[in-house]
């Protein structure tokens, strides 16, 4: 996820940070994270315990929230 990015929503926007903390957010409650950081650092231990099947259904949601997020911002 890029470092200044901004998107707008509405009448306002939402920075990339607020985007990714909204995200961590969701996650959290539907999966109890066993840390709080980044989606990158949370990515990284997905990938340490990659056989782990606890983290499909945690993925799932991840790739359900960023194809709602790029649908609800694709242009006409």
């Amino acid at each position: 996820m890029g470092g200044n990015c901004s998107c707008g929503l509405g009448a306002g926007s939402l920075r990339i940070e607020e985007f990714e903390q909204q995200i961590l957010d969701y996650l959290d409650g539907r999966h109890a994270l066993p840390e709080r950081g980044s989606l990158g650092e949370l990515l990284r231990s997905i990938a340490k315990d990659a056989e782990s099947a606890r983290w499909l259904a945690l993925l799932d949601d991840l790739k359900r929230t960023l194809e709602s997020f790029e649908e609800a911002h694709r242009g006409p």
